[in-house]
Formats: structure tokens, sequence, C-alpha cells
């Protein structure tokens, strides 16, 4: 069995958030491997845990990518800031992989960002670093890949928690844990009104921990007050959004001079959509369409325009409108040029943490190497991009820990999903239960 269907075998897809099936990826022949390990949002600490702890297998999956697609160059990408796991990482990275020292700024972990960092290449409009000869890997998925060489599945999930709970830290947790049982395995909420946001507080999104479980993409699990200005921000409904924006937006276009995409010579301008919010107007169909180019970074809105406005949510409604009614964004032929302030318009983390109002949950994070034991898990089928896995086991079943529940669809893109903890299937639908013990 080669490389490829090893991590195929092993459901290893994109930790860093999109999910992307990593076999899929393997099989693209490049001239260089990026190793991400930027820590892109704030307040994370997941990804900086995998370098220290498992600074080895991030090594060896880099070199595992790089014979399967030929490159010849790897890089690893990581904070300057990260000394610890730039020295672990150093102990085992060969000659053909070098380590790039990014300065401590907001999106470095984009992927697009990463490549012109580590290469000077800029990816096309619509396009993927895959176009320019780059493969990105998020160091997580690396480490994944390493172990899915010997035979181990991804069933754990390296987590950040933090913001108002009583015991902060990085935690390995199974696969299908419930976020409200990760919450009170954390000691609990210091305050009784709290929102839960997944994911980091750029891109995170506000959910419902009763209802929600760790996956495969699971980054960090921060509580905040309910008062706290990001809280407030995420909570305001889209005709809040829309009002505040006829009445106060004066076409500044700091969202655009700011923007990431439009530094790197995309055509994204994110005041042209303010624009067309504010007039009410049929807009340029370049503008609309151009929505396909926004990252959701949240530049924009968070750190960018100094009325608190949001380009970045009008866009995704923009890309859902046309999305639903199947348009899709037309690539054209043109030259890219990188904005020549583009050096000089980054968002430095620590300002960008001071206006988002959560300066100080940014604490040094304590690191818990071992893995929870839990007595329940409801593992989703679909926590990739592309098709959702087909179970292969029914209510009654016992499994053992790591063994198969779900397989990925023949002739589609998708992901194999297995079992984290060993128990008996109590249920099978979107997602598969299984309880220590259960009947």
């Amino acid at each position: 069995m080669n490389a490829v269907e090893m991590v195929k075998n092993a459901g290893v897809i994109g930790a860093g958030g999109a999910g992307f099936p990593t076999h899929a990826k393997m099989g693209a022949k490049v001239d260089v491997v990026l190793a991400n390990g930027a820590e892109c949002e704030p307040l994370l600490h997941s990804d900086q845990f995998v370098m220290n702890d498992r600074a080895s297998e991030v090594v060896d999956g880099l070199e595992t990518v790089m014979k399967t697609t030929g490159a010849k160059n790897g890089v690893i990408c990581i904070k300057e800031k990260n000394l610890a796991g730039a020295k672990a990482l150093e102990k085992f990275a060969a000659k053909s992989i070098s380590i790039l020292k990014l300065k401590d700024f907001y999106p470095a972990g984009d992927e697009q960002i990463l490549t012109f960092e580590a290469t000077g290449r800029i990816t096309p409009e619509g396009g993927l670093p895959l176009d320019v000869g780059v493969l990105v890997q998020n160091v997580t998925t690396l480490a994944n890949i390493s172990r899915a060489m010997k035979g181990e599945n991804v069933i754990t999930k390296e987590v950040t928690v933090g913001g108002e709970i009583k015991r902060p830290g990085v935690h390995v947790i199974p696969i299908g844990t419930p976020l409200s049982d990760v919450i009170s395995g954390c000691g609990g909420a210091l305050t009784s009104d709290f929102v839960t946001l997944l994911n980091g507080p750029m891109m995170g999104r506000l959910v419902d921990p009763s209802t929600e479980v760790v996956t495969k993409t699971t980054g960090g699990i921060i509580l905040l007050p309910r008062d706290n200005p990001l809280s407030m921000r995420f909570l305001r409904p889209l005709s809040s959004d829309i009002r505040l924006s006829r009445g106060s937006c004066e076409q500044c276009r700091y969202c655009t001079d700011f923007c990431p995409r439009f530094l790197q010579g995309h055509s994204l301008k994110p005041h042209m959509i303010m624009r067309v919010i504010n007039e009410q107007r049929d807009p340029e169909s370049a503008t609309v369409t151009d929505s396909f180019l926004c990252c959701e970074c949240g530049v924009c809105d968070l750190f960018a325009c100094p009325l608190a406005l949001s380009p970045r949510r009008f866009y995704r409604e923009f890309k859902a409108s046309l999305s639903s009614r199947n348009v899709r964004f037309q690539k054209r032929s043109k030259s890219y040029q990188v904005d020549q302030y583009r050096d000089y318009r980054r968002a430095p983390k620590d300002k960008l943490i001071r206006k988002i109002g959560v300066s100080k949950y940014d604490l040094p994070a304590e690191f818990h190497g071992k893995a929870w034991d839990v007595d329940t898990v409801e593992i989703p089928l679909s926590m990739n991009i592309g098709a959702p896995a087909v179970p292969v086991v029914k209510v009654g079943d016992k499994v053992a820990r790591g063994e198969l529940i779900g397989k990925a669809p023949d002739g589609k893109l998708g992901a194999n999903v297995h079992s984290s903890i060993a128990g008996a299937v109590t249920k099978v639908n979107g997602r598969i239960r299984i309880e220590k013990g259960g009947r």
C-alpha cells in the first residue's frame, strides 16, 4: 500500500480548518511543500503544542508529502516568537527542509499569504497555491500523515480551550466529544452569561456547546462574556449591519487598503461592496462576483474599519446567494503585482487583539499531552470538504478504539471516519454515537 492510500485509510484531512481530504492533495506535483505552523488565529496555541511535542512527526510527514509530490524543497513556516517550536523542529529537519520565521501578524497562516511569504509567488484569483507549484499543509496534518504511515488513524484533536474558563490550556480530545463536556472538563465557565466561540476570534463562529462536538478541524473553544465587544459583533443581526452601514459608511476605503487579498494584487475591493449596500442599487457584476475572492479573514471589519462595519458579512451573503444559483467565479487572465504598501499594512497581532477586546485572554498556554478519557462521543460522518462518509456500523455493534465506522464513498471526494473510543454504537444518523458499556 502506498503513502497516499495509507493517508486515505487513516482519515487524514486538513486540520487547520478547511478539512480538505489530504490524500487528494498528495497526488499533486509541486516543487515546494510548505508546513503551515503560523497558527493564524489569535489566542490559539494548538499548532504550537504539536510542533513542540510532535516535532519528529511534523518533519516526517513533510518528508512523506515531498516524496509523493516530487517536491525538492520543504519549508516549515513558524512565527519567530515560537522559539521552542523552532528549536524542536531544527533537530529533525533535513538539508532539503528550511525553517522560515515569520513576524507576528495576521493572517500569516492564510495559505495564499504564506505562499507569497515563503516563495514570492502570487496565487491567482480563484486559484490555489497548487497553481503556482506550491502545496501547503498544516503542521498537525503532517503529524497525522506520519502516524498514518504507521497505521494510526485520526481519532483525536489538539484543541485550545480559553477565554472565560477556569482551566485554560491545550488538550488532546477524542473526536466527537461534546463541547459542553469539554467546558465542564476544564472546570466550567468563569461567568454564567457567556457565548461559545468555536475556533478563533477572527474567523470562528458562535455555537451552542450542547449540540456541537469536537471534530478533526476544531482548533479552539473560546468562552467570552456576552457583553464582550467581540461577542456583541458576532451577535449583531444582519439587518443591523445593513442599517449601520447605510447610516455611517464614509467610503474611507480602509477596508480595501488593509485587505490581504487586495494587497497581494487581487481585484477584491471591500469598499465597493459597501457602496452597493449603501446606495441600494444594482451592482456591477464584477463587484458581486469578486465576493468569491474574499477569504473572510475579518481584517476589513475587525481591524481596518474605524466604524466597526462589516464588508466581510456582506461578501458572505453575496457568496451564499450566488452559490445557491450555481454562479461560480470565472477566472480571468491577468498579471499580478503586490501593492507597494503591503509590508506596512499588515495587522500586528498585539494591536489586533486590543481592538477586538480579547487581550486579557492572550495568555501562555498550558499543554496537556495525554488524550482525554471520555465515556460518550458523537462522531460526525461529515467533517471534511466533499461527501460525508457512509456508516459501516449499526446500532448495537461493539467497536474498538480506532476502528473504521464510516467509509469515504467510492468515486467521490471524502474521508474515512474512525471510532475515538471503545464501546457500543447506540445511534447512527448524521453522527455515530458510541458509549462505553452501551447496549
